[in-house]
């Protein structure tokens, strides 16, 4: 069975709105170097270790649609993904991939904005207030992308395997902006301050 796109049916509250223009910029910081960007930039490593694995979600999507995957795919690969498991296991909101990964969820929420916060000034702890908002936006998703993965289990057709695919876009969508809005605000404070 081939899954083609057709309209959502069920208007459903929109969480994907990241207010991107309402982003507030980390201010530049005195003395920071080069290498301190270098050492910034690892926060991005880590961000591509979770994009590989959005990808593998990206091609059992794709393999539904082609009519060479069966829709329990999805419901079996969204729960796998480590990002959704450190969600609901930690219950805050910026999972990754590994146990590493882990160490740094948690270091993010309650360690790494902290510091970054006390030494940064109002400016650096306006881009954490709005780094933390986006983690709502992406939990919420990820929780929709889960339920959307149960109901095309239950109910396999297309409307529920468009609803999925939707979802999944438009979380693959905010990840990646709100990753690039961490890694260009957060940069210069984590190779500064230290963090990662």
């Amino acid at each position: 069975m081939r899954y083609e796109g057709r309209q959502m049916t069920q208007a459903r509250p929109d969480v994907t709105d990241l207010k991107e223009a309402a982003r507030p910029k980390a201010p530049r910081i005195a003395g920071a170097t080069d290498m301190h960007r270098r050492q910034g930039r690892q926060l991005a490593m880590i961000h591509r270790m979770h994009l590989q694995q959005m990808a593998g979600v990206q091609r059992v999507l794709d393999d539904i649609a082609a009519g060479q995957g069966a829709p329990a795919a999805l419901a079996e690969a969204v729960p796998q993904m480590e990002m959704l498991r450190n969600y609901r296991q930690f219950g805050n909101l910026c999972g990754q991939e590994c146990q590493f990964l882990d160490y740094h969820h948690g270091a993010e929420e309650h360690d790494i904005f902290p510091h970054l916060a006390s030494k940064g000034g109002d400016g650096l702890r306006k881009v954490i207030d709005k780094l933390r908002e986006e983690h709502e936006v992406v939990h919420a998703l990820l929780e929709r992308l889960y339920a959307d993965a149960v109901r095309l289990v239950q109910d396999p057709g297309p409307d529920a395997f468009d609803e999925a695919r939707a979802t999944f876009e438009a979380l693959d969508r905010v990840v990646r902006s709100h990753f690039g809005y961490e890694e260009v605000e957060l940069e210069e404070a984590l190779g500064v301050y230290g963090g990662l």
